[in-house]
């Protein structure tokens, strides 16, 4: 809750050059936005930011209703040259850094189309149940064979040489009662910190799919190292869709971040053996696991009837969604999977514009519905 009565907000647009950013400024102030400024920046180029007075209601609806308004902004800058550059939310009148610009257009009065937003009911959530748990019952050595063979001290993660990485990793094997607190240092705050890659993160990843097939360690830890596989599998996904409109605006391809690549590989290939555990794991396990076979098809399809299965147990829940998605996604049906996703973005609040980013495949943004949809249903363990 933000305690506002109402809300106003900006739509932020980068641009080339002062020209693109004064035929920008001049549509949309036509359109409707009653001050449009452009100044140099971000860190090129001009940003072109306008105004949207509103109000709209500070609730769900009225997030939705502006996100719609920017949406057909974004349309606009597209054809400008432009790409989306942020923005801001906030009460009506707040927003006084829009007051002086080399750039100023002004449509006094005027409010831009506001259009009738639906907001589709979410289904109920469905608890996964993380029993039976045999393998808990294990009471096997972690196979690290390998791991000082690495030169990690020539790697990096977000803190620099890598060289802590082979000590946190062992540290897991160990299954003790400070695993919470290494997993999170592991990948939280070095190989994975806000969602980046690091030369060190592929290297590690092996070891996870070897702490998850062998070991013992209990169906929680297990879900949690699958779930940090996940994230690391998306990694690539959000780097394209993120580049998207500034590949599109510059004529050129979208392109994945530094290492989101390998480290897309490197889960993939920890997949065969994840697979094989899949009549041993418990249903919250399973369900992550139908997310990562659907983002990996041609490996992941041996699982498809499977997927269908689960998809029909949890049917009319958050986690049956889900599952039929990744049923299209295995069955690369990018066609079906793109309206399933569409219908996800109906009731699940997942942002405004990377959904219609231009130049990407429909599996890459289905894929990427399935992987966020997944890390917040996944939770809900029974």
């Amino acid at each position: 809750m933000t305690g506002w009565s109402a809300m106003a907000g900006t739509h932020d647009y980068a641009v080339a050059d002062r020209a693109s950013a004064e035929a920008l400024a001049e549509a949309l102030a036509a359109y409707g936005f009653a001050r449009v400024v452009a100044r140099p920046g971000p860190p090129e180029g001009w940003l072109v930011s306008a105004l949207d007075e509103g109000p709209y209601p500070a609730d769900d609806e009225g997030h939705r209703t502006i996100d719609a308004v920017g949406k057909a902004a974004t349309v606009m800058a597209r054809a400008h040259g432009g790409y989306p550059y942020g923005g801001g939310r906030g009460e009506p009148g707040m927003f006084t850094q829009l007051s002086e610009a080399p750039v100023v257009r002004t449509n006094p009065g005027a409010r831009p189309p506001v259009p009738v937003v639906r907001i589709m009911p979410a289904p109920p959530p469905g608890a996964l149940a993380l029993t039976p748990d045999s393998a808990a019952e294990v009471d096997a050595p972690v196979d690290l064979s390998g791991l000082d063979e690495i030169e990690w001290s020539r790697l990096g993660h977000a803190h620099g040489p890598a060289g802590d990485t082979p000590q946190l990793i062992r540290a897991l094997a160990q299954n003790d009662d400070g695993w919470d607190a290494v997993l999170d240092e592991l990948f939280g705050d070095n190989l994975l910190h806000q969602g980046t890659c690091y030369s060190a993160t592929a290297p590690a990843l092996p070891f996870v799919g070897r702490l998850l097939t062998t070991g013992g360690l209990p169906a929680q830890r297990r879900l949690d190292l699958c779930l940090w596989l996940v994230i690391a599998a998306d990694c690539r996904p959000v780097s394209l869709l993120g580049d998207a409109d500034r590949a599109a605006a510059r004529g050129r391809a979208p392109g994945a971040a530094p290492w989101t690549t390998e480290v897309h590989l490197a889960v993939g290939e920890q997949l065969p053996a994840l697979l094989a555990r899949w009549t041993a794991e418990p249903e919250a396990i399973r369900y992550v696991l139908a997310c990562l076979a659907a983002l990996y098809p041609s490996q992941g399809r041996r699982i498809v009837e499977d997927v269908a299965t689960m998809a029909a147990d949890h049917a009319g829940r958050q986690p049956g969604e889900y599952l039929r998605l990744a049923e299209a996604l295995l069955h690369a049906d990018d066609a079906r999977a793109l309206r399933i996703a569409g219908e996800i973005f109906a009731w699940d609040d997942l942002g405004p514009d990377w959904f219609d980013a231009p130049h990407l495949g429909s599996a890459v943004k289905a894929g990427h519905v399935l992987a966020e949809g997944t890390l917040r249903t996944a939770s809900a363990t029974a």
